[in-house]
């Protein structure tokens, strides 16, 4: 079972921002190949949804800085290398991902709270670009997406599935990046004209 753990800060009135990016694309995911998730463990820090075989979602209920809060309470049955952050990076432009399986956090608040807590690195995290970035910084990764952006993100939903089929077929996540990293993976798909 893979634990998915969207990052980002709760409430309706962060869904549509640039640092909840993570848990936008998981919800547009779900929509289509699991609308209707039950809940299978409450936290303190968080709740933990079933999806479709082999996923769950741990969907922290603290604010960004403090979503190793949750990790941590669910390691405590979760083995922290089934898990996969979902993550916003500002230095990815829009539209482009990077899976990695170790790594500094690079000035992310959520990863930066999930390695303290956990005491380790060495966690699998997706992240989704959101650049190129505006400063002040916390006024862009709280901003609201613009209509342009919009286009972008829709763009990236079926590569993003692709994502997750390619996870749901894996036991072993070596091989992951090499297939999901190129910016051809993130590219919408064509239409092919006739006689091409």
């Amino acid at each position: 079972m893979w634990l998915l753990v969207p990052l980002g800060n709760p409430g309706e009135a962060y869904t549509t921002t640039r640092h909840n990016l993570g848990r936008l694309m998981l919800m547009r995911w779900m929509q289509t190949h699991c609308p209707a998730p039950r809940v299978a463990r409450r936290l303190r820090t968080g709740t933990i949804y079933q999806l479709e075989p082999p996923f769950q979602a741990l969907v922290p209920g603290t604010y960004m800085n403090l979503s190793g809060l949750a990790c941590a309470e669910a390691a405590a049955s979760h083995d922290p290398a089934r898990m996969i952050l979902l993550c916003d990076d500002k230095d990815l432009p829009l539209g482009q991902g990077r899976f990695r399986r170790t790594g500094s956090d690079g000035g992310h608040n959520g990863l930066k709270s999930v390695f303290a807590e956990l005491q380790r690195q060495d966690l699998a995290r997706l992240r989704l670009g959101i650049g190129p970035f505006q400063r002040p910084l916390v006024d862009f990764v709280l901003g609201e997406w613009t209509e342009a952006e919009w286009d972008l993100i829709d763009a990236m939903d079926a590569p993003f599935a692709r994502f997750m089929q390619l996870l749901q077929e894996t036991a072993d996540l070596g091989a992951l990046a090499g297939t999901v990293n190129p910016a051809s993976f993130w590219q919408p798909a064509k239409d092919v004209a006739p006689g091409d």
